[in-house]
């Protein structure tokens, strides 16, 4: 990557902090609590926060419809030292559970491109720490056949930086 990147980690731990208080605080712990309404609702509000928190904060746009299930590809999430752990997902049909054990365990600082999906927890219904950030790998120069892929890496091995949308060229 040669263009000149900002690191936005800040930016997009407010949201993360933000978005895990309203679920563990207001959401979860519900008594009246309907799982199927209040996690539409809670995705709702999260794609309002992040549109507010982060994309309006860098003045960018990104679809509603695409947010938290498509990568972004202008914020690139960045290994912070040598050597992270990282969990990829192995390839399963459509509308199966993933199974987040490829033998490759470990991506390097230099050599890939992982672009940021969203945070992920391990249960949706539970109080949420949304520890991992869900990334699509776009290149992995040690193991290329892994491009296409997702992965989940831990908040504390990462930083997000942002690189300027290009213009499409209608």
């Amino acid at each position: 990557m040669t263009e000149e990147l900002k690191d936005v980690t800040a930016i997009f731990d407010h949201y993360r902090v933000s978005a895990r208080e309203i679920w563990n605080t207001a959401f979860w712990p519900d008594p009246e609590f309907r799982e199927g309404f209040y996690i539409g609702q809670f995705e709702w509000i999260a794609k309002i926060l992040f549109d507010t928190l982060v994309l309006a904060k860098l003045d960018v746009e990104f679809s509603d419809e695409d947010l938290f299930h498509k990568p972004i590809p202008f914020f690139h999430v960045i290994p912070n030292s040598t050597g992270a752990p990282i969990m990829i997902a192995v390839p399963h049909p459509p509308g199966t559970a993933t199974y987040w054990g490829d033998p490759v365990t470990r991506i390097p600082q230099e050599g890939v491109e992982l672009h940021f999906i969203e945070f992920f927890d391990w249960r949706q219904m539970a109080v949420l720490e949304f520890q991992y950030y869900k990334v699509r790998i776009e290149r992995f120069d040690e193991h290329p056949h892994l491009a296409g892929r997702d992965a989940l890496i831990e908040k504390q091995y990462v930083k997000v930086l942002f690189s300027e949308p290009r213009e499409s060229s209608d």
